[in-house]
């Protein structure tokens, strides 16, 4: 699976947007599972595909494990 922070990293190093979507964002997986489809639907490369589907098990898993965590994403003082 793609090292999702390096990803960040080189955005943000050269100046590039990025989105962001924590694990605890009760949104996250049908974030992801719609970025899929479409991903799909453009024409993305089988690995792209299924290195989206880590992603997507990683946030089930972690949704499953952290119950407690999971909740409507806010932005806080310091974020803005």
């Amino acid at each position: 699976m793609k090292d999702q922070k390096a990803i960040l990293h080189k955005c943000i190093k050269n100046d590039e947007p990025a989105f962001v979507i924590a694990g605890h964002d009760i949104s996250s997986i049908k974030t992801l599972e719609t970025y899929y489809i479409i991903a799909k639907e453009n024409g993305a490369t089988s690995e792209f595909l299924k290195d989206m589907e880590l992603v997507i098990e990683e946030f089930k898993v972690f949704h499953q494990q952290e119950p407690d965590k999971i909740k409507m994403p806010t932005i806080k003082d310091n974020e803005r």
